[in-house]
């Protein structure tokens, strides 16, 4: 089944040991990346300041005025883009945490594998293929998801130091998520509101304890349904619910189909 990319590139380009920028300020209506090869140069993004050197991905948000200006000659790739995530808390989530936690400027500790996207990138520049977008956007994609995910990680550990309370409720649901198991009581353990519980699990892990509930148990139905030839109303059971209507309203919502065709598209083929 194809899945979508979560960034599409509206115009992307290639700059060899650019001397200055033409626009010194801009204020673009989509995210704006400079994916730095090397050189440096200072920026500005919402009041907040850095200097990016070759390695770095700067990372200008929508309709933010971004300030730059070369120190040394700058070879980079630039990208307009967009977010495909209708879900407008999930971009500012990803706002939140590019400002927070990296100033807009990302440095992954994969380093080679930046550079190798980098050199496939200046391949597709010279490259005339009907492909020739759809592999840009990989690329593009493989540096946002590689941000996306050390932004989560950092997130988390850091968040987790602050709330320890919530590691335990998190805990507590994985231990007793394919049982009975109410978050009502999860919060009567942990002495406090069901409200709180929600709240404090929702800004930590970025995910309502509840939606997290459901996908720790989708997540091992979908195994089950490839790996086995379980009956749904006994997949049904040993994810936690009684019966395998209800489930199946449940995993269809989750997954956007219903087992038995998860199950026909993604299941082990019979000899």
């Amino acid at each position: 089944m194809e899945t979508a990319y979560p960034v599409s590139v509206i115009y992307g380009d290639y700059w060899k040991e650019k001397p200055q920028f033409v626009k010194r300020v801009a204020n673009e209506p989509a995210w704006t990346m400079f994916a730095i090869e090397n050189g440096r140069f200072r920026y500005s993004i919402d009041n907040v300041e850095g200097e990016a050197t070759g390695g770095d991905v700067v990372f200008c948000p929508p309709s933010m005025e971004f300030k730059r200006e070369v120190i040394v000659p700058l070879s980079f790739h630039y990208f307009i883009c967009k977010m495909h995530d209708s879900d407008a808390a999930a971009e500012e989530r990803s706002i939140d945490l590019l400002r927070r936690l990296f100033s807009f400027k990302y440095t992954t500790s994969e380093q080679s594998r930046l550079y190798n996207n980098f050199r496939h990138l200046l391949v597709l520049e010279r490259m005339d293929h009907a492909q020739r977008g759809i592999w840009k956007q990989h690329f593009l994609n493989d540096i946002w998801m590689l941000f996306q995910m050390d932004a989560e990680t950092l997130a988390i550990s850091s968040l987790l130091a602050e709330d320890k309370l919530m590691k335990e409720a998190k805990a507590i649901i994985d231990r007793h998520a394919f049982r009975e198991i109410r978050l009502q009581d999860v919060a009567a353990k942990l002495h406090i509101h069901p409200v709180q519980l929600t709240r404090r699990f929702q800004h930590v892990f970025g995910i309502a304890p509840s939606r997290y509930l459901i996908s720790v148990r989708m997540e091992k139905a979908k195994t089950l349904l490839v790996q086995t030839e379980y009956t749904i109303d006994h997949i049904a059971r040993l994810c936690g619910y009684e019966n395998g209507f209800y489930f199946s309203r449940v995993f269809t919502h989750y997954s956007k189909m219903n087992p038995s065709h998860y199950r026909k598209l993604n299941g082990l083929a019979t000899p």
